[in-house]
């Protein structure tokens, strides 16, 4: 399935929560009550006040969402 990180910022502010795969490593974008978290084996978040934030700052192996997209193997959203 080809998804654009297009999408993913749409679902993001949404409120969608997105798991994917990255360099075989399974990541989560979640919902929570402080605002959004972006993290590994759902285990280590980072979390950001917005999803604006998490887009603009989310940072995987030292690298932007935006710069890694298109290497990662989408998996899912809620």
């Amino acid at each position: 399935m080809n998804y654009t990180y297009e999408e993913l910022e749409r679902d993001v502010h949404i409120g969608h929560e997105i798991e994917f795969k990255f360099n075989g490593k399974l990541y989560g974008i979640i919902n929570v009550p402080e605002g959004r978290g972006l993290g590994e084996d759902q285990k280590r978040f980072t979390y950001f006040k917005t999803a604006q934030e998490l887009l603009d700052n989310g940072m995987i192996e030292g690298k932007r969402l935006k710069e890694i997209w298109g290497e990662v193997e989408f998996l899912y959203r809620l």
